[in-house]
């Protein structure tokens, strides 16, 4: 799923790859926001028991899933 970091608007990867920015704020407002990819979303993370972390870190398990 990619999402737009200003608005908040989660788009699928046919709308990600036709333009690559977030047509709401294009249109709304003329400017352009690249969309991110998030493999996730933070509630699912959250009810799996773990917790995001930066790209940079890996996502650990909380000790009390086990």
């Amino acid at each position: 799923m990619f999402f737009c970091e200003r608005c908040e608007t989660s788009f699928n990867a046919t709308v990600a790859a036709a333009s690559g920015d977030c047509p709401r704020c294009k249109e709304k407002e003329g400017i352009s926001i690249p969309l991110r990819f998030r493999l996730f979303e933070p509630s699912a993370l959250k009810v799996a028991g773990l917790t995001p972390k930066r790209s940079d870190a890996r996502v650990e398990r909380d000790s009390v899933a086990k």
